[in-house]
């Protein structure tokens, strides 16, 4: 009983550091163990009236003079925030872990061009990202700037938050051997590619080509003021304009649209026929 209270104290004290936080990393800097409790509290808020801590959730917004979904969206926003950081982790990009040797990180490049480059029917976004990853970490000023970005924006919630199956860095003796046609480094040695990687690029490729279709309609669909931008605004104009029509103008569109629809087939009947008339009377003129 006294646990659950020291949960539930927890539970209260951490919603109201998620409210407050200014920054993602402002949650993590504490101890360890401490840490660890924001994480968990942070993902199950995320589930919002399914999540354990609901309960502690109402207990705070109405302390804040907020709603509940006030609290839970905040929430959200934070962890978007972590697995947004994560996917573009130049480290992860290339498959190895945070902080790696230059001479990991070269390797791991090599083995990356070798399956994926243009040239040899690989895959270019695959290749684009890794260049671009390895660009940064193989100069040393650069990557001094980018190891010291990762340290503040990474670091803190990095020691708490388990790798994400997808994004696991393969291990190293879990690695099998793919024979190239045309290696791009001028040696003749077959290719080492960690098993799954395969996998991972198709599925961060899916993602990716998703994400992009969604953000490239929710631009277009960006609305005013009125009824809220985005997609989301989008549906809810839908959902406006289709309240306001009654049942007596949907049947006349419906009348009007088949009207519509036998007069082109109509058209294309006609048409049908004075083709075959055209190829009856040039069959009739080359017999002639």
């Amino acid at each position: 009983m006294h646990g659950e209270q020291r949960n539930r104290r927890a539970a209260l004290e951490g919603l109201a550091r998620i409210l407050d936080a200014g920054a993602l990393e402002e949650l993590f800097a504490g101890p360890e163990e401490e840490a660890l409790f924001l994480y968990d509290l942070l993902q199950d808020a995320t589930r919002g009236r399914a999540s354990a801590y609901y309960w502690e959730i109402c207990r705070t917004a109405r302390r804040r003079g907020v709603s509940p979904e006030f609290v839970i969206d905040r929430a959200l926003v934070l962890h978007a925030t972590m697995v947004e950081r994560r996917r573009t982790d130049l480290y992860r990009i290339l498959g190895v872990p945070p902080l790696s040797s230059t001479d990991t990180i070269r390797r791991r490049w090599l083995d990356i061009a070798k399956i994926h480059h243009p040239d040899v029917g690989g895959d270019g976004v695959v290749f684009r990202q890794a260049k671009q990853a390895y660009d940064v970490l193989s100069d040393a000023g650069r990557r001094g700037d980018y190891e010291r970005f990762w340290l503040r924006a990474h670091g803190p919630f990095e020691r708490v938050a388990p790798l994400h199956p997808e994004l696991q860095p393969p291990l190293e003796a879990d690695v099998r051997t793919v024979p190239m046609a045309a290696p791009t480094n001028g040696h003749d040695e077959p290719a080492v590619v960690p098993a799954g990687l395969e996998g991972l690029s198709a599925a961060l490729r899916d993602a990716g080509r998703i994400l992009e279709a969604g953000a490239a309609l929710d631009r277009r669909l960006q609305g005013g003021a009125g009824a809220g931008g985005g997609i989301a605004g989008f549906l809810a104009r839908v959902e406006t304009a289709l309240a306001s029509l009654r049942r007596e103008e949907l049947d006349a569109l419906r009348a009007d649209a088949q009207v519509a629809i036998a007069r082109l087939e109509s058209e294309q009947r006609v048409l049908a026929a004075l083709g075959a008339m055209r190829r009856t009377l040039e069959t009739t003129r080359l017999a002639s």
